[in-house]
């Protein structure tokens, strides 16, 4: 163990590690240790035999507000309870507790609030209604620890470790935000927490016979989900632009789609050119409720439809017994890669399949994408048309073979 008398240009220099953690031990106050994790963060703790075992107190991350003079005399205090007998690691979240008075779901609203203009809101608020506020929501924020957060994120990365990383993403920004309201938090516990490995990026692309069957299957699904999911195939577009749009976004006489800058993803206004056949789903979805949605949830016409996991989970054995034949795990997004490596096979030119998809990458990033602005409507308007065209021929072959599979079904 390195030992050193430590000083805040020492602990400026202190480099961090390439795998795990290291401590160094301060020569002026006997026990208290700093803890460099590989982000570069610093954490006082006290590490120290108590009744026959050695414990670790952790007193806080180093930082502007909890510095190296508040790290010793707080471990000073500390040390001197241990040397008359007492236990301060059994005491410490019971202070924090004291301390504050603030739970996290107290907090939510007033952080909630700090974050309504943001694209993402809506994501904002399912995360913390389905995983933060049921598991932490009671909880006083700063006595949440580093290990707590870990185990929680590890449990929902079980299931989908893109979800996780997700959660915990929201979860720092909540700390990130409740770090100047809070005395007692000394910095994010969300740093150094596990964080599930990024997944690999997909390549999943439907084949034309998975595509034309999935069609026709679309047609047995109802409304809002087997349409909303035939506008997704035909344009293109993110899940949740499709799912969330406002009628107003669309003017059928231009067969044009107007997705605001405030719903794109990249934040990037973007015109959709809608084929024939998008147009017609647009106009058969009737208005329900006065909802402004195209299509609405059930119940609640101020939002977009939900549920799709449900419909999700009869299309994809639908499609395996339609094609009597495994077919490979898909999902909504993958429909949008279909879309686009579909119009590539088309002959439509890879700038223009960026703008259909709205993509600011690529082609169209970068210094060239400063200075290109052509947006390519015509273009997109000819590639979409080409699509649907293609999509319609698929779904024609599709049927033929639905069909005869249904009939040899009914047979047995």
């Amino acid at each position: 163990m390195v030992s050193t008398t430590l000083t805040d240009a020492k602990l400026a220099s202190l480099k961090p590690p390439a795998t795990g953690q290291v401590e160094v031990s301060d020569a002026v106050v006997p026990g208290l240790r700093v803890r460099i994790g590989v982000s570069g963060s610093r954490t006082f703790i006290i590490r120290k035999r108590i009744g026959g075992r050695v414990k670790t107190i952790t007193l806080g991350r180093y930082s502007p507000r909890f510095s190296l003079a508040v790290a010793r005399k707080k471990a000073r205090t500390i040390l001197s309870d241990i040397e008359a007998g007492g236990d301060p690691s059994s005491n410490v979240s019971t202070r924090k507790r004291q301390a504050s008075g603030r739970t996290v779901r107290t907090m939510w609203p007033d952080y909630r609030l700090a974050k309504s203009d943001r694209r993402s809101i809506k994501e904002i608020e399912r995360i913390f209604n389905r995983h933060i506020l049921p598991h932490f929501g009671d909880r006083m924020a700063e006595t949440i620890t580093r290990a707590e957060i870990t185990q929680f994120i590890d449990e929902i990365a079980r299931n989908s470790p893109v979800m996780a990383r997700n959660v915990l993403s929201h979860l720092s920004s909540f700390y990130g935000w409740a770090l100047p309201r809070l005395d007692a938090l000394p910095g994010n516990p969300c740093r150094d927490a596990g964080r599930p490995p990024a997944p690999k990026a997909r390549d999943r692309v439907l084949n034309d016979t998975e595509l034309g069957i999935l069609w026709n299957l679309l047609d047995e699904e109802p409304a809002p989900f087997g349409p909303a999911i035939k506008l997704l195939i035909l344009t293109g577009q993110r899940r949740g632009e499709v799912f969330e749009a406002d009628r107003s976004e669309f003017d059928l006489e231009e067969k044009l789609w107007t997705i605001p800058a405030n719903r794109a993803k990249n934040g990037v206004a973007h015109l959709v050119p809608l084929s024939d056949e998008a147009a017609k789903i647009v106009e058969s979805q009737t208005a329900k409720d006065d909802s402004e949605k195209l299509f609405p949830a059930r119940g609640n016409g101020a939002n977009g439809a939900s549920g799709f996991s449900k419909t999700m989970s009869r299309l994809r054995p639908a499609l395996e017994e339609a094609i009597a034949q495994p077919v490979p795990r898909w999902t909504l997004h993958d429909l949008r890669r279909t879309l686009a490596t579909g119009l590539q096979r088309l002959g439509v030119r890879l700038e223009v399949t960026e703008a259909v998809l709205n993509h600011v990458s690529g082609s169209r990033a970068g210094i060239v994408g400063v200075y290109q602005r052509h947006d390519y409507f015509s273009e997109k308007r000819e590639a979409l048309d080409a699509w649907a065209e293609e999509v319609l021929r698929l779904g024609q072959a599709g049927r033929s073979k639905h069909l005869t599979t249904k009939e040899g079904a009914g047979e047995g």
